[in-house]
């Protein structure tokens, strides 16, 4: 069925509703007032809105959430909602009440009908009131407050029902082991391990005990150039002349890669002529005793000089020596690297336990060098020192089981083996390694863990109130005493405290549990 929807603007008033009415063609007409605008709510306003739909012969209804318009609209037999949607999947139906006092002032006779001109209205007699004898109110009055006490008798006692529920201890101990191939808790006992990192430095000195040769003072000696020109030949301080040796078979003259070298101490002018000579003061360009030479051992010219002239030595080039100083030998830099490596895994296993959390295991024997991330030595490699030291920096390796999967390994033992009516009391499981890590062949660790786990038995609120609804106090402990798992009697306070008996409804009786437990500040003495 097709409905006209008419939304009202906050300018609209009747005049303006009543054109709107004028152009719907349709069946039904959903008038829908605006949030928050209080227009046209009067009651006047909508018998006139009424009126307009019955000349139009449409069925109507509205949507406001005011107030007004919601009060009037069901007493004058028009549906009204409190959305469009609502509106369109509902039927437009008054309620119950709403309908029934419609229909009836529809069935009664309008009161200026011709019926009832001159009619008039009886009159109804009044009835003499009839006095109640003083017992019979005496005995009402007596009743009522028996049924009063009787009310207060159930309803005002209270009672609270402090039960302590027995405490059993659950005690295991675990064969547990671990190695790098577990990955989750088995019930077997095996827990995955974690692999942690950490870096540590160190420095280490000790005295060197080897010697190393060194170059002291230059060989020194005189040469003899002879001209091999017609001209005179200048020859400039610091000519370099090489030295030959015989076994490398080169010839005079010719400059050798790698032969000893020596120059000239000052300028000299060597005369004009072939076979004219002078003599000159070399020294070794290096210091030490491999620079004394034989006889005519000094014999190429480096350079263009060569050609001209012609040199060598007609006396031993000497006076050069070495001198032996401290240094150390590579036993001292293997044994000072073992002894500072020693030391730094000490330091990286110590540093690893003091980095654990509560309860982390480390295995030791897991502990393995990592990368180096620096070595140097001081010297380094054929240089004199007294001391030879050490600076190393590297990072060790070590697997950990933590303490949340041993936890969890006791708490899966554990439920495995709970007794029935009991569950565990939380934080109070607890483990703890009873025994030395030992790692076998391979890379298992095996150890012992000891596991402690405190157990309430189930009582439940309803079966202690049912054991005891309307018994007397002392009674009534004694009774739930023999039916209840409790570790000590119960105990009973009544409201008022004189009230002999416990309530006969359960919804008075407050059950409060405790545990000896938690009474004994988390400690128990016994299980």
């Amino acid at each position: 069925m097709k409905t006209f929807i008419l939304r009202l603007e906050p300018h609209d008033d009747i005049i303006s509703v009543r054109d709107k009415i004028g152009w719907a063609k349709n069946s039904r007409i959903l008038i829908v007032w605006p949030e928050d605008e209080g227009i046209i709510n009067r009651r006047l306003d909508l018998v006139l809105l009424q009126r307009m739909s019955q000349a139009a012969g449409a069925q109507m209804a509205f949507v406001s959430k005011d107030p007004e318009v919601r009060y009037h609209a069901p007493r004058l037999g028009v549906p009204v909602f409190k959305s469009i949607n609502q509106a369109q999947t509902r039927q437009w139906r008054l309620p119950y009440r709403f309908r029934k006092k419609i229909s009836a002032e529809q069935v009664a006779t309008p009161p200026d009908s011709p019926e009832e001109v001159g009619r008039q209205i009886p009159v109804r007699p009044q009835l003499e009131a009839r006095q109640l004898s003083p017992l019979v109110r005496l005995a009402f009055f007596a009743a009522g407050v028996l049924a009063f006490l009787a009310m207060a008798a159930v309803l005002a006692p209270g009672a609270e029902l402090v039960i302590t529920p027995r405490t059993v201890v659950q005690d295991v101990l675990i064969e547990a082991y671990s190695s790098p191939e577990v990955t989750e808790i088995q019930l077997s006992g095996a827990l995955p391990s974690e692999v942690v990192t950490v870096e540590v430095e160190g420095r280490l000195s000790r005295p060197v005990s080897g010697q190393i040769r060194l170059s002291d003072q230059p060989a020194k000696g005189v040469v003899l150039f002879t001209n091999l020109t017609d001209e005179a030949v200048e020859i400039p301080e610091g000519t370099v002349i090489q030295a030959l040796s015989n076994q490398a078979g080169g010839s005079a003259g010719a400059a050798q890669p790698g032969a000893l070298r020596y120059a000239t101490q000052k300028a000299v002018t060597l005369p004009a002529g072939p076979g004219e000579t002078i003599t000159v003061l070399v020294q070794c360009l290096i210091p030490g005793k491999e620079g004394n030479q034989p006889v005519e051992t000094l014999k190429a010219i480096e350079g263009i000089l060569g050609t001209q002239v012609s040199v060598t030595n007609l006396q031993p080039v000497s006076g050069g020596s070495d001198r032996l100083e401290p240094a150390p030998t590579e036993k001292d830099r293997l044994e000072l690297a073992r002894e500072l490596n020693a030391s730094l895994r000490l330091t990286a296993l110590q540093e690893l336990q003091s980095g654990l959390e509560l309860g982390d295991l480390l295995i030791p024997s897991s502990l393995a060098e990592g990368e180096t991330l620096e070595k140097s030595f001081q010297p380094e490699d054929q240089q004199p020192a007294y001391q030879l030291t050490l600076t190393w920096r590297l990072a060790y390796q070590a697997r950990i089981v933590r303490y949340k999967d041993q936890l969890a390994l006791a708490q899966a033992v554990f439920d495995a083996n709970l007794p029935s009516g009991y569950a565990p009391i939380p934080e109070t499981l607890t483990v703890e390694p009873v025994s030395t890590l030992q790692t076998g062949n391979g890379e298992t660790t095996g150890w012992t863990l000891h596991a402690v786990r405190r157990l309430n038995a189930q009582i439940s609120d309803s079966m202690a109130r049912q054991a005891v609804l309307g018994l007397p106090v002392t009674q009534a402990a004694q009774r739930i005493q023999a039916e209840l798992p409790l570790e000590q009697p119960p105990q009973i306070r009544m409201t008022p405290e004189w009230w002999p008996r416990l309530p006969i409804l359960p919804f008075r009786i407050q059950v409060i549990h405790q545990s000896l437990y938690s009474l004994a500040g988390g400690e128990l003495s016994g299980s």
